[in-house]
């Protein structure tokens, strides 16, 4: 039985193996042919993609979650050597909410939206976001938002939500914006946003 390396399990013959030079040759060239394939996937560049939404999304006063709409690609990155098409999209049209990602693997999320501060007398208890995979939100991505939202002393809110996803080729990624009330039916109207994904790892 040969040993093995400690860190990539390469094959050598012990003292006490048959005297077979091109059985252990063999299996030394391929254990190495193994590890540095595992490494230059490991090395290759990260595919990332940033969509931004420049068109105001209004949440009706009927309504308690919309679906966020993206205009303009701010970046996403193409490596004809390894995969010729985009890793996300591209984007078809200015109602586009569901971003396609191309690529399987682990990929990070992180979505930021601006949202103004609201009337006292529009009674908004929380306005907030959620990371929709496959236009839904169960099981649950991500959930932000805030209860402050109408601080005078901040006229804008920053909302922003986060995930690590496994994801499959053809899945999509999508943000909702939500708005709860605790009477009447005030719109809410969410400002410009941004989403980037970031592939993290093949599988």
């Amino acid at each position: 039985m040969p040993g093995s390396t400690p860190n990539f399990a390469l094959p050598y013959a012990l003292p006490g193996d048959p005297a077979d030079v091109p059985f252990f040759l063999q299996g030394l060239a391929e254990g190495v042919d193994t590890a540095l394939a595992g490494l230059e996937a490991q090395a290759r560049p990260r595919y990332m993609a940033q969509f931004l939404g420049t068109i105001p999304n209004v949440i009706p006063g009927t309504a308690t979650l919309g679906t966020f709409t993206w205009q303009t690609t701010d970046f996403n990155t193409l490596y004809p050597d390894f995969f010729p098409e985009p890793a996300v999209g591209p984007l078809t049209d200015a109602s586009t909410t569901a971003l396609k990602v191309n690529l399987p693997g682990f990929w990070f999320i992180f979505a930021s939206v601006q949202v103004p501060s609201t009337a006292a007398s529009a009674n908004v208890d929380e306005l907030g976001c959620e990371i929709l995979l496959n236009g839904s939100a169960a099981p649950q991505q991500c959930r932000s938002s805030t209860h402050e939202t109408t601080t005078a002393g901040d006229p804008t809110h920053l909302i922003d939500a986060s995930a690590g996803i496994l994801i499959a080729p053809g899945d999509t990624i999508g943000l909702r914006g939500i708005a709860r009330r605790s009477a009447g039916n005030a719109p809410v109207t969410f400002s410009r946003r941004s989403i980037t994904l970031l592939r993290m790892t093949q599988t």
